[in-house]
């Protein structure tokens, strides 16, 4: 609170004797006190700090509402800045520091845990081109490109190994955030790379098609059977990672809601593979009998493959 200005005032003190020397607020020869003493106006409060992590709120008709609870920040191996990636529900963000790609896993557990998301890469002004939002399934994902018209505002500190700043859409929202600046080992593509065209890993990774549908039937074995750690431990993920994401709030109804996305009896179909990404379609129905053609698209990562988005594709 500031204080309000006015005249500083002292208590009034009785001299015992007429020559007992100066009063009170005045010199030795009776002037006014110094003007050190005078009340000052304190200076401003410095402008506050997000707290650390990523909180925040999105709303547009398409992608949903949710809010942002959840996130990490990398920095993009192609030189284009800082990426930040917002999530609706928890996603064990602090157990992917050590991940030699921890955006491709932070996609993982979005679609496991079916939450929405929003990604933004800033530059060393704190400038984006892209804003980018979606939810797991159901083909909401959306791309805003600069050269449509900017309608966000963003701001990005870097010190001491994290990113802080705040991005504000003028229509959909907006997050603070307060991360870790994680440094993957693998050059991962961000969703304004996929926009802009870069879609191939740098590394030239290409997986083969057997890599594919393998990966796809590890998963799917585990997933029916509802075995999260099964689920992960077929991806890569560590033992540190996985005892962190089994230690989230809600992750076996999640788990069930995901297990349902892998058909019966999910005979694979078209394979595709070129640099970065793999994908396989299975065939059959879910617990309510209705019947999917979906595509399971994964992500190399230093010689194994992660599940990071399915494609629901209703018949």
């Amino acid at each position: 609170m500031k204080l309000r200005p006015g005249i500083l005032t002292f208590p009034t003190v009785l001299a015992l004797s007429a020559g007992c020397g100066s009063q009170p607020g005045t010199g030795a020869a009776g002037t006014p006190a110094s003007p050190a003493v005078r009340a000052q106006e304190p200076p401003p409060p410095p402008a506050p700090t997000p707290q650390p992590g990523l909180r925040g709120r999105h709303h547009e008709v398409n992608s949903g509402n949710f809010d942002l609870v959840d996130g990490i920040a990398w920095t993009a191996r192609d030189g284009s800045g800082t990426v930040v990636y917002g999530t609706s529900k928890p996603i064990a963000s602090a157990a992917l520091a050590g991940s030699p790609c921890p955006m491709t896993e932070a996609r993982a557990l979005t679609s496991i845990r079916d939450a929405g998301w929003v990604e933004v890469t800033l530059d060393a002004r704190g400038k984006s081109r892209y804003y980018s939002a979606g939810t797991a399934f159901g083909g909401t994902g959306r791309e805003e490109d600069v050269a449509n018209g900017r309608y966000w505002t963003s701001t990005l500190a870097l010190d001491s190994g994290r990113a802080s700043g705040q991005v504000e859409h003028a229509d959909k929202g907006g997050f603070e955030f307060n991360l870790a600046v994680l440094m993957p080992r693998v050059t991962e593509v961000s969703e304004s790379d996929k926009v802009g065209g870069k879609r191939s890993d740098p590394a030239g990774v290409t997986p083969a098609e057997g890599q594919v549908v393998a990966a796809y039937k590890k998963v799917r074995a585990a997933a029916l059977k509802r075995d999260l750690r099964g689920v992960l431990a077929a991806q890569g993920f560590d033992e540190k990672e996985i005892a962190a994401i089994r230690a989230l709030p809600g992750i076996d109804a999640d788990l069930a809601v995901y297990s349902d996305r892998f058909l019966q009896p999910g005979k694979t179909g078209e394979i595709q593979t070129y640099p970065g990404y793999g994908a396989v379609t299975g065939e059959g129905v879910n617990s309510k009998k209705a019947k999917f053609i979906n595509f399971y698209w994964f992500t190399p990562c230093e010689g194994r493959l992660v599940l990071t988005n399915i494609y629901e594709n209703p018949q």
